[in-house]
């Protein structure tokens, strides 16, 4: 630096660099010298005592003088030199500069000479069929290129032909590779033909080059994985899937390079009897190519070519197995859980064969996993196929039915109330049938779904305890299952056919019946710790047997008073005679509605209910007709003929209504038809005379007032006689 300062001096003719030199050597000797004579003064002048004033005087005008000197050599160097120093610096920095940039082209055409040489090696080892050397020199390449900078490599036209050349030669030896690859190991099947049969062989390849090399080449260009996941569906997809789902037998070749799977048929096997065959297979794999190791000398964790593949499909492997396999194995019933625990036994000892293999780790993978939860399985899977078998059941067609209960009268579990407003209500009395249900048709559905419920107990009774409960659970859930899955999905027929509510009727009251006492047989063949009772459920299904069964009532209800209400049958029976004729239509209509009930219902619906709710319909019938007849302020004499005509059909075919196979309550139709005797009374006010009238009613005391009102009676004799002194008379008694 100082030689180049000197130069640009010397260059200019100001200053030379010695006569800098001598002068700053000259001021520093000059004042060392002054520094000596300065201390020496000072010691005579405070520790000796000498008086030397001149000399002092003296060595302060040397002072000045050096001081003087120094001020103009400072003002030289910043005026004149430092000037000059400042563009050397600039210059010095433009050639440090220039001398970078000629080191980084003497750096980049190295490299460019390296890329060369690599290429030109990579190309030469592949066309020798060696791959591994091949495949060094184009990771060396990668390496050189990845260290020349980005703008160089968009500047220097050779390095993109150099890349191009490089992927080129890259994809030939993947291809190479991936050539060798399928030549290695191939799988054939023959499954469309008579022989069935799957082919595993492995082949000697034509490259020369050591197997071991060229899987280290694989995974070197990050190769191996996809290799592997190409063999592994089909490993996966027919050699696994075929064992997991057909029974076969293996042989191998003779040369034992080969190994063939022939399927004998068609059933899944055993578990036990799979596992054995996928160890065979693995052992095959393991012997013939799968040992090999996939890392380098210089790698401190070895690792085989089945560790890389269990790596690659081995989720899908024990996914698998476990859907095939072990899933399909878990029983549906308790007495085939002793057999399940030796297929489990196995399907651990496969697991440990694997790990040794190192295809599945030691911990954390799915199939070891699902074998640890083992235990609980065979209780989800009871669980589901006696739920799925439950729901079959409700699905089933409710007018299969069958006959069930006793000939006793139907006690306060299903008794319809003498009226609709009072169907609703319960009954306190017991009697000696109150437990036993009464003869009634249900469906078989319901019979097979309370079987069902005790087929659960016995399950759970021969299960461990500990999973007891929750068969006991499922025993509910199924019950609860039957409020949701019934109603809704027999709602239509359950709605609009008469039978097919009756039958639903009867199904919920059996039902409900039987789960009273189911819990008792839990409890005791179970002894759990925790109470089993069903008894909560009951009211539950009782009151959609009985609200399903009100609403058809309703329904024929209001479609007898439609046909009774029709203003034109009872409008103008004094006008019009033709009236008469249309109310003897509407309630023969009645009547054919109500036979029609008596021919669906009766055989269904336990007797006593049937007795109770035709005649709550029948009444029905009779206070619309007592209602409009009461109410008529003019009715003929020949009206009141024909009425009285119609209504002997009415009290005629009625008890018909109550007479069927098992039981003939014809002659007791006032206990389930409130209005019957008030109907009677009717008929006889419309053909008696005025005395036989006011003698029925006999001062408040007679039959006739047992029924009607005196206002009623009144009402009636002035719409059926005319004004005269003998009605005001009749009248008069009527009070």
């Amino acid at each position: 630096m100082s030689s180049i300062v000197a130069d640009v001096l010397q260059g200019t003719g100001k200053l030379v660099k010695e006569n800098i030199v001598l002068k700053v050597s000259d001021l520093k000797r000059k004042l060392e010298d002054i520094k000596l004579e300065v201390q020496e003064s000072l010691k005579s002048r405070y520790i000796d005592f000498y008086p030397q004033y001149v000399k002092l005087d003296k060595l302060i005008d040397d002072i000045n003088g050096v001081t003087s000197e120094y001020e103009v050599l400072h003002t030289q160097i910043e005026k004149e030199i430092k000037p000059l120093m400042l563009s050397s610096v600039v210059e010095f920095s433009d050639i440090v500069e220039d001398l970078k940039k000629i080191r980084k082209l003497k750096t980049v055409g190295l490299s460019l000479c390296l890329l060369h040489q690599h290429l030109e090696d990579a190309k030469r080892s592949f066309s020798q069929c060696t791959y591994l050397n091949s495949v060094i020199c184009l990771l060396h390449f990668e390496s050189v290129l990845k260290d020349i900078d980005a703008e160089n490599q968009k500047n220097i036209a050779i390095i993109s032909a150099l890349r191009t050349e490089f992927i080129i030669t890259k994809e030939d030896v993947i291809y190479g590779l991936e050539t060798l690859w399928r030549e290695k190991i191939t799988i054939t099947s023959s499954l469309e033909e008579k022989d069935k049969n799957i082919k595993i062989k492995f082949n000697k390849t034509l490259s020369g080059e050591d197997d071991g090399d060229i899987l280290l080449a694989l995974k070197l260009l990050k190769q191996l994985k996809p290799m592997l996941k190409e063999f592994g569906k089909q490993f996966l997809n027919l050699i696994c899937e075929t064992i997991l789902s057909k029974t076969v037998k293996i042989k191998k070749s003779e040369e034992s390079s080969a190994l063939k799977l022939y399927i004998i048929n068609e059933h899944n096997p055993e578990p036990s009897e799979a596992f054995e065959v996928l160890k065979t297979i693995f052992m095959f794999l393991q012997e013939k190519f799968f040992y090999l190791s996939i890392t380098s000398k210089e790698e401190e964790n070895p690792q085989t070519l089945m560790h890389e593949f269990g790596v690659v499909i081995n989720e899908e492997f024990c996914s698998l197995v476990i859907e095939r396999c072990l899933k399909v194995a878990i029983p549906k019933q308790s007495k085939q859980l002793e057999t399940f625990r030796k297929e489990i036994l196995a399907a651990e000892e496969f697991c440990k064969f694997l790990q040794d293999l190192e295809f599945i780790s030691s911990s954390g993978n799915k199939l070891l996993n699902f074998i640890h939860e083992v235990d609980t399985l065979p209780v989800n899977k009871m669980a589901l196929d006696l739920m799925s078998r439950a729901r079959s059941l409700m699905q089933k067609s409710l007018h299969q039915t069958i006959s069930v209960g006793t000939e006793s009268p139907l006690t306060s579990n299903a008794l319809i109330p003498n009226s609709l407003n009072e169907m609703t209500s319960t009954q306190n009395g017991l009697s000696g049938a109150t437990f036993s249900f009464p003869k009634c048709q249900i469906s078989e559905s319901v019979r097979d779904l309370m079987c069902l419920l005790l087929d659960v107990k016995d399950e759970a009774k021969n299960i461990d305890s500990m999973h007891a409960p929750r068969l006991y659970y499922v025993a509910r859930n199924i019950c609860e299952l039957y409020c949701c899955v019934v109603p809704t999905y027999h709602k239509k027929e359950i709605e609009n056919i008469p039978q097919q509510t009756a039958i639903y009727h009867n199904n919920c009251m059996y039902l409900a019946h039987r789960l009273c006492t189911l819990g008792s047989l839990y409890q005791s063949d179970l002894q759990p710790q925790i109470p089993m009772t069903f008894t909560d459920l009951v009211p539950e299904i009782r009151k959609l047997g009985i609200e399903t069964f009100l609403a058809q009532m309703r329904h024929q209800k209001q479609q007898l008073l439609q046909l009774l209400q029709d203003q034109q049958v009872y409008g103008s029976i004094l006008i019009d005679d033709g009236a008469v004729n249309k109310a003897e239509k509407a309630i023969r209509q009645c009547l054919c509605q109500l036979q029609l009930l008596k021919k669906v219902w009766s055989d269904v619906l336990p007797i006593e209910v049937y007795f109770k709710a035709i005649g709550t319909l029948f009444n029905t019938c009779l206070e619309e007709i007592i209602l409009r007849i009461s109410s008529m302020e003019d009715i003929a004499a020949e009206a009141a003929a024909q009425l009285d005509s119609i209504f002997a059909i009415l009290l005629k075919q009625g008890p018909d209504l109550f007479k069927v196979t098992a039981i003939d309550k014809s002659n007791s139709v006032h206990f389930y038809v409130k209005r019957w005797f008030k109907f009677q009374e009717l008929q006889l006010i419309l053909s008696a005379s005025m005395r036989e009238i006011v003698d029925r009613w006999a001062s408040s005391k007679g039959p006739l007032a047992a029924h009607f009102t005196a206002g009623e009676v009144k009402h009636l004799i002035r719409a059926l006689f005319q004004n005269t002194e003998r009605r005001a008379a009749a009248l008069a008694k009527i009070r």
